[in-house]
């Protein structure tokens, strides 16, 4: 399977400076000798110095590596998706386990698009408003195979509406190992049937509306969760 792609807007080079990536941010270095990806947090920077990260610990002890080693840094900051190329200049233990990393000249930063879509295998609960009593149709099973903060795919073995119509999408999302029920109401603004295998899938894209603020925050969470996931900024097992 293809790894998923973020929706981007092209590459453009800029420094840490014009970044300004906040302290805290976490960052993925990805290490060539010994091999391995670790999350790690970001404590300072000076530019045409050194920039500052918390020590990276491989099971509970440190990781064996020299000064010298290079390195290739990712983060995100703000909208952009960041990464350099780099090398460990320094290993301080006192006050604190940290890293020195030489300072890039430049960074590929890529900005991510508003409604960047991310892919998912989520089942969800269909249900409608206008069904009446004699109506069993409702709530339908349909599973939500992609997602971002104005809608969604759901898929079904059924047409769950026409274009236009108002459904309700329930569905348990796991945030920071936290469950949530979402319950978001949604108009639907396109159907299409794929054909083809021993059954045909109803494709239904679907404009989330009038979320309650609580509701909009989990769902953008769960997004932006997924999207580091994705991309690779985030174990699945931390999500």
């Amino acid at each position: 399977m293809a790894r998923y792609q973020p929706e981007l807007e092209g590459t453009s080079l800029k420094t840490l400076t014009e970044l300004r990536p906040r302290i805290g941010e976490r960052v993925r270095l990805e290490m060539r000798s010994p091999r391995g990806r670790y999350l790690v947090q970001l404590i300072g920077f000076r530019e045409n110095g050194s920039v500052i990260v918390s020590a990276p610990r491989g099971s509970g002890t440190p990781l064996l590596v020299s000064e010298g080693a290079m390195l290739t840094v990712r983060l995100m900051t703000g909208n952009w998706v960041c990464a350099f190329d780099t090398r460990l200049i320094r290993i301080q233990n006192q006050p604190y386990p940290q890293w020195h990393l030489a300072w890039p000249q430049q960074v590929d930063a890529q900005r991510v698009r508003h409604h960047t879509r991310v892919p998912v295998n989520l089942r969800v609960s269909v249900d409608r408003d206008d069904v009446d009593a004699l109506n069993t149709d409702f709530p339908v099973a349909a599973c939500c195979t992609d997602i971002h903060v104005a809608g969604a795919c759901l898929e079904a073995n059924r047409i769950l509406g026409c274009s236009g119509d108002k459904i309700f999408v329930t569905a348990r999302l796991s945030v920071s190992g936290i469950d949530h029920v979402l319950l978001a109401p949604a108009i639907i603004r396109s159907v299409y049937e794929a054909e083809g295998g021993p059954f045909n899938v109803i494709s239904h894209g679907v404009e989330f509306v009038d979320l309650e603020e609580e509701t909009h925050l989990i769902l953008a969470s769960f997004v932006y969760q997924q999207f580091l996931v994705e991309t690779g900024y985030l174990a699945q097992e931390e999500s």
